[in-house]
């Protein structure tokens, strides 16, 4: 079977060839194996303007699909997005410092009521860092955040088709609609977790506006995404939703969003799949009892995480594909016998009768071993055949 296929026949509760194996390298592993500055992955470095626009990257996702069909492993496109046409914003980029290991870009966001502004560090040998963003001031500046969700009239797909193509039978493509939450807030509103934490508590009337306002326009996003045919998952969740937030406020802002966007995946013959690094153990019951979700990763372990694999599969194994979630510093970036004895584990631990995917928790480090990634896929076919 291909990798593609694979997927698919686990996700539909069938039985495939073997576990199949998709650890996730979505970005550092696949650009440090061009041997290139991570930079000319994200940024033009001669004016400071971002690769792909503001909604995708064709060429971080072909270093990703070459990638996995270098080790072998399934892949999971999610790096390349539809082109959405905003005519009431405009962009200014500027480059304000560059080192031999560093770059520092200015983005000002033209709206028609004034501009906002963020700062973003590019490394030579890491990913990109925000040093600050668009929203400096909740209240007083609550008014841009529409500037945020652009008009869906009209929406270029073609660049989610290419790249569908690129990626070929080697696995499966994916487009993000984040539940609202703390952690999506995050994307725009400057201060971390401190200042976002004390934003909710102090302006509930503007949180509950911001909810309202990211449910329609998902609604109106995902109704276009499923007229277009363009993908095979709807990605949702959002990284650390549940180390950001406690459940009472994931219950409050998220749990609506989450149950909207599967509820439509499903009647529309469409995926949904729920990335939430850090803690998950309540979040998967939420979605197993109260969504219908299909597939929830990576499910870490502790301390980064609270998941015990085992003990999801036994309570929840029936209503949701588990993938996960071999540690990504203390086995993946160990010796190959440390990966093969997790791997293992993981495999039985959760793969009887199907619906598992082996992974990662969360993305393998810049460093990982290439021979940990091989040995994944090795540990499945040799011990994950059904």
């Amino acid at each position: 079977m291909t990798p593609r296929e694979r997927w698919l026949k686990t996700v539909r509760r069938e039985i495939p060839d073997r576990v199949p194996c998709v650890p996730d390298i979505s970005i550092m592993v696949p650009i440090k194996m061009q041997k290139k500055p991570f930079w000319d992955y994200y940024i033009n470095t001669m004016d400071g303007s971002p690769i792909g626009g503001h909604y995708n990257n064709e060429k971080m996702s072909k270093a990703y699909i070459d990638a996995c069909n270098y080790f072998g492993v399934g892949a999971w496109v999610w790096h390349v997005k539809c082109n959405v046409e905003d005519n009431r914003v405009n962009y200014e980029y500027k480059i304000i410092e560059k080192k031999s290991d560093r770059i520092v870009t200015r983005t000002t966001m033209h709206t028609p009521e004034g501009d906002l502004w963020s700062e973003t560090l590019y490394l030579i040998d890491d990913p990109p860092f925000p040093i600050s963003k668009y929203i400096k001031n909740f209240k007083e500046e609550f008014r841009f955040i529409k500037y945020f969700y652009p008009p869906l009239d009209n929406i270029d797909f073609e660049p989610v088709f290419l790249s569908k193509k690129y990626m070929g039978e080697s696995g499966v493509n994916s487009i993000g609609i984040m539940a609202p939450g703390l952690t999506h807030l995050d994307f725009f509103v400057d201060g971390g977790l401190g200042k976002i934490g004390l934003i909710y508590y102090d302006y509930p009337e503007l949180i509950a506006r911001y909810k309202e306002m990211h449910e329609e326009w998902s609604v109106k996003y995902l109704k276009k995404i499923i007229e277009a045919k363009c993908c095979d998952e709807i990605e949702t969740g959002g990284s650390g939703l549940m180390t950001w937030q406690s459940p009472k406020i994931t219950r409050e802002l998220s749990l609506d969003g989450l149950k909207m966007i599967t509820r439509m995946c499903k009647e529309n013959n469409l995926i949904s799949h729920l990335h939430c690094c850090g803690f998950e153990k309540e979040l998967v019951k939420m979605c197993a009892e109260e969504t219908e979700l299909d597939i929830i990763e990576p499910l870490e372990v502790p301390p980064q995480g609270d998941c015990d694999l085992k003990e999801i599969k036994q309570k929840y194994g029936e209503k949701l594909v588990l993938k996960g979630n071999l540690h990504t510093s203390e086995v993946m970036l160990a010796d190959s016998k440390t990966v093969e004895a997790a791997s293992i584990k993981c495999i039985e631990d959760a793969a009887e009768s199907g619906g598992f995917i082996l992974s990662t928790g969360d993305q393998c480090g810049r460093d990982t071993p290439h021979e940990n990634i091989f040995k994944l896929v090795e540990v499945c076919e040799k011990y994950g055949k059904y």
